[in-house]
């Protein structure tokens, strides 16, 4: 290998890995950063902007792989079920 096509690769992994999106496609990205959103939450204010994100990206479903709906599907439970701690710790009388 001569010196241009090792920087070459090497410029290509570090850009695949400041995107942080190489080999995933966009509904998976959008799902992990759905997860991400909702499971840093704590109000409902932030879940619901959270939500309205994701939604906004439900085009990008399309984009998925048949490979990545079960690491999509993982990802949006997670989520649903961190927005769910966050919206019944803000029922008054429900135990936190």
């Amino acid at each position: 290998m001569n010196k241009t096509t090792i920087v070459a690769t090497l410029a290509l992994g570090a850009l695949c890995a400041l995107t942080s999106g190489c080999g995933k496609s966009k509904a998976l990205t959008a799902a992990e950063a759905y997860q991400a959103a909702a499971c840093a939450c704590k109000d409902t204010a932030c879940v619901t902007a959270s939500t309205t994100k994701f939604a906004a990206a439900s085009a990008d479903m399309a984009s998925a792989s048949s490979s990545e709906a079960e690491a999509i599907g993982k990802a949006t439970m997670a989520a649903s079920e961190c927005i769910t701690k966050v919206t019944m710790a803000s029922v008054p009388g429900m135990p936190k």
